[in-house]
């Protein structure tokens, strides 16, 4: 019984994250014009602001996210592409069984924009420092996994998890 209850509560997930929740049922339904989902969707969120501050103010909610272990809601500010690279299922087991480093906050050092739709912040975290691109998607910012995740993620967790054991980067 757990498992059908599991599995209808996943389906009903996949239904409304698919666009397909639409509860109201008192109005006719007529075939939508290319575009209309989005363009809905993008009327229920507020828009942000493209400015440095509302970038910033994204990755560190990004930063804070995953310094907390919170492996699933760090992919859920995610960017399109980066959610599409790694199923957040996925992303939350490679750093549960490759332990990944929490409790060490990150801080922004600098951040610039780079166009209408992309932002550069520069964080570091205890003696590390590094960049995060940061992308705006309908209407909102959004966290851009670095080259080298995204390449990783193509590998498929078992391969990134068994390749960081080998090399003692990662311990289980």
């Amino acid at each position: 019984m757990r498992k059908s209850i599991i599995a209808v509560g996943a389906l009903g997930l996949a239904l409304l994250t698919a666009g397909c929740g639409n509860e109201d049922t008192t109005e006719p339904t007529t075939p939508a014009a290319p575009g209309a989902a989005s363009a809905e969707a993008k009327a229920d969120k507020p828009q942000e602001p493209k400015t440095v501050e509302a970038a910033k103010a994204l990755a560190q909610k990004e930063y804070d996210t995953y310094a907390a272990g919170d492996w699933k809601g760090a992919w859920d500010l995610w960017t399109k592409e980066g959610k599409a690279a790694i199923t957040r299922d996925e992303y939350a087991r490679l750093h549960t069984e490759c332990k990944t480093i929490t409790g060490l906050t990150f801080e922004i050092t600098g951040a610039r924009l780079e166009g209408e739709d992309k932002a550069v912040v520069n964080f570091k975290r205890s003696i590390a420092a590094g960049m995060s691109e940061i992308r705006y998607e309908d209407g909102q910012w959004r966290y851009q996994p670095d080259a080298e995740s995204m390449a990783d993620y193509a590998k498929g967790v078992d391969k990134v998890i068994a390749e960081g054991q080998a090399s003692g980067r990662c311990q289980k």
